[in-house]
């Protein structure tokens, strides 16, 4: 989507074409504000199956306790409740319970189901068994399929649990406008237009877009620029949405030329009919008898598509894929002594293990085999020391996928012990390799559809970075997003060229911001926040990414 436009600050020397002036806040803030909501909700619905029988003279009484964490399994706190079902061993309930879901946090749930003969205070109710699961495992499902086990008496029953999100689907307008005959506000001059568009709520304005000035016209046409409907009108038909006309002026405010406000339901309707408003000005109408207006303003274009959400893809059955590539360069140090980032300390871990772990836990919910490719870049490979940017932790070219989290793990631990640390830091051949791996599985075999992280750990800046800014910008038009953890205590401010909120690499002109870097150190203490902040930004970028295409969830239209 095009970044947000602005004008010039007075006192400035004026652009020499149409060059829009930034909106308040930046389009990094914009961003980062419309990221928030692709989070929404998810519906967790259940339905048991052979429960245990605690009365003597019916049957169970069931219902559910839904406790959740995102501290891990031993901090849980309810999350809901469902009604009890009397008399039944294979209730299905009829409350679902609404959760939160934030897609960079692992949020653990833990289901009692309780025999529940009073007020379903713990002290009335016989518990039936329980079961553990995360929201990414149930909503990369259609159902989920647990065994429900007591402490005492062991497993007996099931339950089956089935998510439902409360989409943030919303409509991505594509709008152009012109003006006619507007009014003359420049002594030497005509006028130099431009628009900003509002959305209302309650009263108050919000700033939504702003055009570029088109200079010395009366008769001007803007640039066509994309909005969601989300953002111009909270996504409702009815809801105003106020258009402001403005002269530009290099050396003081901007001179209201008129206004006007409207509906998405009324821009809708050009393909039926011509639509235009009457630009008014209030100070000019309060004080001319006979005003008419300052100009009209005419929409010429109003081009809508469904943009759906990243769980919207989820619950569509996509897959994300992880690879994953460790530095096996020689400034890590001896992997035998304690100061190597590659030393292995008293719990089996360093560095490398512990970003590997962080995200590795998130993503495998929404990897259907948890197999993971996983490279090493810079080392020299048994028998000649050879040198390679893309060798296979498992020494197996030909299948470098590892079982699970603990399975590269394994297989990086193993590749430390054979492969010599050398250099240098090169990573545009990991880049392009997964590149081609994300467009192989960006159908799967089912029908389904694929999308690949790629996670590089490092300790230092890439050699090659020429290339691998190369590589990105290949990589931007492709169904893969690229995370880098910088690894120790070395300067990456060069890396952070990389990282799309910063600067778009290779500067292409509407291509997507793929890249996320943060320094490992920086969350040390905190793995969680690590991976907050390293895929905080990855449901946009996929939503992004399928936007472009055209592609819409399985079972969904575009259009």
């Amino acid at each position: 989507m095009p970044a947000s436009q602005g004008y010039s600050v007075p006192g400035m020397a004026p652009p020499q074409q149409a060059v829009p002036p930034p909106m308040v806040g930046g389009p990094l803030a914009a961003l980062k504000a419309a990221k928030g909501a692709n989070n929404g909700s998810v519906i967790l619905n259940f339905t048991c199956k052979g429960l245990r029988d605690r009365d003597v003279l019916s049957k169970s009484d069931p219902q559910i306790i839904l406790y959740t964490s995102q501290k891990g399994r031993a901090n849980y706190v309810i999350g809901g409740r469902t009604e009890r079902v009397k008399n039944n061993l294979n209730p299905v309930f009829g409350t679902g319970i609404e959760l939160p879901y934030i897609f960079e946090k692992q949020t653990f749930c833990k289901v009692v189901v309780i025999d529940d003969d009073g007020d379903g205070i713990s002290n009335n109710a016989d518990n039936l068994g329980e079961a553990e699961f995360t929201i990414g495992q149930a909503v990369s499902k259609k159902t989920t399929d647990l065994e429900l086990v007591h402490r005492r008496w062991g497993p007996k029953g099931r339950v089956i649990i089935s998510a439902t999100h409360c989409t943030n689907t919303k409509e991505l307008l594509t709008l152009a406008f012109e003006g006619a005959g507007l009014d003359k506000k420049d002594t030497f001059g005509k006028s130099d237009p431009f628009i900003e568009v509002y959305r209302t709520t309650g009263g108050a304005h919000a700033l939504v877009k702003r055009s570029e000035v088109c200079y010395n016209t009366l008769n001007p046409r803007w640039r066509q620029f994309e909005v969601s409907s989300s953002q111009l009108c909270g996504g409702s038909d009815e809801g105003q949405i106020l258009i402001k006309c403005y002269d530009y002026d290099e050396a003081s405010a901007p001179d209201l030329i008129g206004e006007c406000t409207t509906t998405l339901k009324e821009l809708k309707k050009i393909k039926k009919e011509i639509v235009e408003w009457d630009l008014i000005n209030p100070r000019k109408q309060s004080k001319k008898r006979g005003y008419k207006n300052s100009g009209k303003l005419k929409l010429l274009a109003c081009t809508v598509v469904k943009s759906y959400s990243f769980l919207d893809y989820v619950a569509s059955g996509m897959q994300l894929n992880c690879m994953v590539g460790f530095d096996f360069t020689a400034s890590n140090g001896n992997p035998a002594r304690p100061e190597s980032l590659h030393h292995m300390n008293a719990q089996g871990a360093n560095q490398y293990t512990m970003a590997w772990n962080a995200i590795g836990q998130i993503l495998q919910d929404y990897d259907s085999d948890k197999m993971f490719p996983a490279y090493g870049f810079g080392g020299a490979l048994p028998p000649n020391n050879q040198v390679s940017f893309e060798f296979a932790l498992n020494a197996n070219a030909a299948n470098p996928n590892c079982a699970g989290i603990q399975g590269v793990v394994q297989a990086y631990q193993t590749a430390l012990q054979n492969v010599a640390l050398s250099g240098p830091t090169n990573c545009a051949p990991l880049i392009r390799t997964a590149t081609n791996f994300a467009n192989s599985c960006a159908h799967t075999p089912s029908g389904g559809q694929g999308y690949l992280i790629l996670l590089i750990l490092t300790d230092g800046k890439f050699t090659d970075l020429n290339e691998c800014t190369a590589a990105i910008k290949q990589a931007e038009q492709c169904p893969i997003s690229i995370i880098i953890i910088g690894v120790g205590n070395a300067d990456f401010s060069s890396m952070e060229y990389l990282d799309g909120d910063r600067k778009t690499a290779g500067g292409s002109a509407g291509g997507r911001d793929i890249v996320q870097f943060v320094p490992f150190n920086r969350y040390a203490h905190n793995p969680t926040q690590l991976a907050r902040e390293l895929l905080f930004e990855l449901p946009g970028q996929v939503e992004k990414y399928y936007l472009q295409k055209k592609i819409p969830p399985i079972g969904k239209k575009m259009h």
